[in-house]
């Protein structure tokens, strides 16, 4: 999801981008944290598709959080 201008373009991306928004309004600063937590649950459970997509909500998570940050 990196290097895109703007908004997301594909219904996925946009699903993950309200995603991370949504967890960024319900946890604020330990958004990243509670993200991370998730991700590695869902590791050790060994689903791939679900790990693809908490990579991809981190991902956006990270990248929303230092844009938030930066200003």
């Amino acid at each position: 999801m990196t290097g895109r201008k703007e908004g997301p373009d594909e219904p996925v991306e946009r699903s993950i981008a309200l995603a991370a928004r949504a967890t960024i309004e319900l946890f604020g600063n330990g958004a990243v944290a509670k993200t991370t937590e998730r991700l590695s649950e869902v590791e050790a459970e060994g689903d791939e598709k679900a790990v693809d997509f908490w990579r991809a909500l981190l991902e956006e998570v990270l990248r929303l959080h230092r844009r938030r940050h930066q200003f």
